[in-house]
């Protein structure tokens, strides 16, 4: 069996949405809702397949969304109506001003440094109306360990390695269909809350930090923060 190493989402955007059709997305919508309120017009960053997007417009907003993966695209060209960019959000560049911008699923988490963290929020809260938002959605996974499933057909193994030096967790992703075998490797930066802090007052901006897509504030032992930001 040859194996074949992919080093992005090209190949994972052919089992995304198989191995996250369970996923609490009512729950996450619920939560958009909420904290969105009346800011209709959307930017979704890191918009993957659509299924954020779509769930949005199917609610009368207006949606753009961007991604730096054709594949991914090209499946949530599949599902939404509004533009898409193949960008980054680091580089990203439009004369559009959101309402509000999204980053669902853990985008933010595979940016390189906090360095590069600021310089992604400070582009992103450019492209913001005055009183504008931005919902960060993070992992905060701190772990080593290996998780199998299976959907469809086809099998699924996650290795996970944490260093706390680098505060870098890597996860090599491994699909088996039928005697094809597909790995792709990723490597994810699990922010400490503290220096998030830093960058964020040193912003001057408003923001919580919460979990669970709720009102619960967050704390360093779950498995995921929501960061909501409010421009001035």
């Amino acid at each position: 069996m040859k194996d074949i190493l992919y080093k992005d989402y090209k190949k994972d955007a052919n089992f995304y949405d198989i191995f996250n059709k369970d996923r609490p997305y009512n729950l996450e919508a619920k939560f958009l809702l909420d904290t969105l309120q009346t800011r209709k017009r959307v930017l979704d960053v890191g918009c993957g397949t659509g299924t954020h997007f779509d769930i949005l417009e199917n609610l009368g907003y207006i949606v753009e969304g961007i991604d730096i993966n054709r594949k991914m695209i090209d499946v949530a060209k599949t599902k939404v109506k509004g533009n898409i960019y193949e960008s980054d959000l680091l580089t990203f560049k439009t004369d559009e001003r959101y309402d509000a911008i999204i980053s669902m699923k853990d985008v933010f988490n595979h940016l390189k440094s906090y360095e590069e963290f600021e310089k992604g929020l400070v582009n992103l809260l450019n492209h913001l109306v005055s009183k504008g938002m931005i919902i960060i959605d993070l992992d905060n996974k701190r772990q080593t360990g290996k998780i199998e499933d299976k959907v469809d057909g086809i099998r699924r193994i996650i290795e996970c390695s944490y260093n706390k030096e680098t505060e870098i967790q890597t996860r090599k992703i491994t699909y088996y269909i039928g005697t094809k075998k597909f790995q792709t490797m990723h490597e994810y930066l699990i922010y400490n809350p503290k220096k998030l802090k830093q960058i964020l007052d040193k912003l001057n901006i408003k923001y919580v930090m919460l979990t669970n897509y709720c009102k619960q504030e967050f704390n360093i032992k779950q498995k995921r923060m929501q960061l909501i930001i409010k421009k001035n």
